[in-house]
């Protein structure tokens, strides 16, 4: 018996598909994030399997999950603010959902989406 109370039934693995989709879905509920920038692979993927992780790279550590992704932000918004913003967006989802402790979130402004200007 764990110490919760629960009976110890096996064992329960998350994928980090699953962690790198909690991480975009996270990131994508930000007011000002445009949208997850991905490779060319990554966009393949996108295309074909229509996951919403392609573009978040995770990583498990022994000093907790570490989060890598690229962003599009809207244009007029104050990047420091909305980077930190989605950085404890994703953390705390993150670690709501899965229990992990994330000791990282690593986020790159990889370009900014003017609506005037079709860009992407």
């Amino acid at each position: 018996m764990a110490d919760n109370g629960k009976q110890d039934l096996g064992i329960v693995k998350i994928d980090d598909e699953v962690i790198g989709t909690i991480a975009a879905i996270a990131a994508k509920g930000v007011s000002g994030v445009h949208k997850i920038a991905t490779s060319f692979v990554g966009g393949i993927v996108l295309f074909f399997r229509k996951i919403p992780d392609a573009g978040v790279k995770v990583s498990v550590k022994e000093d907790g999950v570490h989060l890598y992704l690229g962003i599009i932000v809207d244009y007029g918004i104050n990047i420091p603010e909305l980077t930190w913003k989605v950085q404890k967006a994703i953390k705390e989802e993150v670690e709501k959902s899965t229990g992990f402790k994330v000791s990282q979130v690593n986020i790159t402004v990889e370009g900014i989406h003017h609506p005037q200007h079709k860009t992407d």
